[in-house]
């Protein structure tokens, strides 16, 4: 057990540093908290600023604490420290410091030592790789809300199956298309395993229509989304599905079986009977 929470502590000083990196955050977190401690007079500020933020700190460094979190989830229980206002500390000193002082040249270069610190602490997020400029208000790519519209019917809310590269964002626009499986069968981590998804995405290069229509239908699929950058090895048209739509270089087909369901209960859309049709 000794063992164990030896390995815990370290690994919980890992995160810190990790969750630090090259910046001087958590120093200046560290030093904002020390401030405050000695010069906030007002109790309801101490309460939430100090007492709390202390609090939660005390429990994420706990050994016990961490042994219990890591044993959950070890991957994620760096975020606990999420729940701590650094920058609110850090932010509200600086204030109180210009505020201590009576002098605009004194106050003046306190702003100046502040804002120097953030730039120095923070970086450029337009120099990031994955920054790239908003083509919409909702800031996913706009495939997935052309997608999502073209699924989406007035009177049912059907299941489509979507390629990987749409998942993370999809749920993000549009509720009103179940799907067989969400983002999380991307991560590794969790380790889950769905057959249908293997049909889609066990061939980076082409669908094998076949096993994918299959799958799809054992998954009550109405929907089948396939992207036009991969081949097809066989037709859809040919397992009992009508091509719907293309959107956005997608293929959008539907079931026939569930066409013919649909249409007697009076849940397609115009468009849909009319694709089907």
């Amino acid at each position: 057990m000794l063992n164990e929470l030896a390995a815990v502590t370290k690994a919980v000083m890992e995160d810190v540093l990790l969750y630090n990196n090259k910046s001087f955050l958590i120093p200046l977190f560290l030093i904002a908290l020390l401030f405050l401690w000695v010069t906030e007079k007002d109790r309801k500020l101490r309460v939430v600023l100090l007492y709390l933020v202390a609090a939660i700190g005390i429990v994420f460094l706990c050994p016990i604490y961490a042994w219990v979190g890591m044993k959950i989830d070890a991957d994620i229980y760096y975020r606990v420290l999420w729940s701590l206002p650094m920058g609110i500390l850090v932010c509200y000193s600086a204030v109180k410091l210009m505020i201590h002082f009576k002098a605009f040249v004194s106050k003046l270069l306190v702003l100046i030592l502040a804002v120097l610190m953030i730039v120095v602490n923070g970086e450029l997020v337009y120099t990031n790789s994955f920054h790239i400029r908003s083509v919409n208000t909702y800031h996913i790519p706009q495939q997935v809300i052309d997608v999502a519209d073209a699924l989406k019917l007035d009177n049912y809310k059907p299941i489509a199956v979507l390629p990987a590269e749409l998942l993370p964002f999809f749920r993000q626009y549009s509720a009103d298309v179940f799907t067989p499986y969400g983002r999380n069968i991307l991560e590794p981590a969790w380790t889950f395993q769905n057959d249908l998804y293997d049909a889609m995405e066990g061939d980076r290069s082409a669908y094998d229509v076949a096993e994918v229509a299959r799958c799809a239908r054992n998954h009550q699929c109405a929907f089948v989304v396939l992207s036009c950058a991969k081949q097809m090895n066989g037709s859809m048209e040919e397992q009992g599905y009508f091509l719907f739509r293309f959107v956005q270089g997608y293929f959008i087909y539907m079931d026939y079986n569930y066409y013919w369901v649909f249409k007697e209960q009076g849940l397609l859309d115009a468009d849909v009977i009319e694709a089907g049709g």
